[in-house]
């Protein structure tokens, strides 16, 4: 069976919309099982930060590149 990976997914109602991350193994089952949404695109390398914290990874490293200009 194949793996399930995250992908980023948005409703789109009219004025406003909603976004999230479905596990699936392809668009297109997300598609046939959800025609409503738009998969965006595969999250498969991403990173939380907390906007209250020291930048950290690659976060940090354009932070010290933005500094550098």
């Amino acid at each position: 069976m194949q793996k399930k990976i995250e992908y980023l997914v948005s409703y789109d109602f009219g004025k406003s919309g909603m976004w999230g991350i479905m596990k699936a193994r392809s668009p297109e089952e997300i598609r046939a099982k959800y025609p409503e949404l738009e998969v965006v695109k595969a999250v498969t390398n991403y990173s939380v930060f907390d906007i209250d914290e020291d930048p950290v990874g690659w976060l940090e490293e354009m932070v010290r590149e933005r500094d550098k200009k």
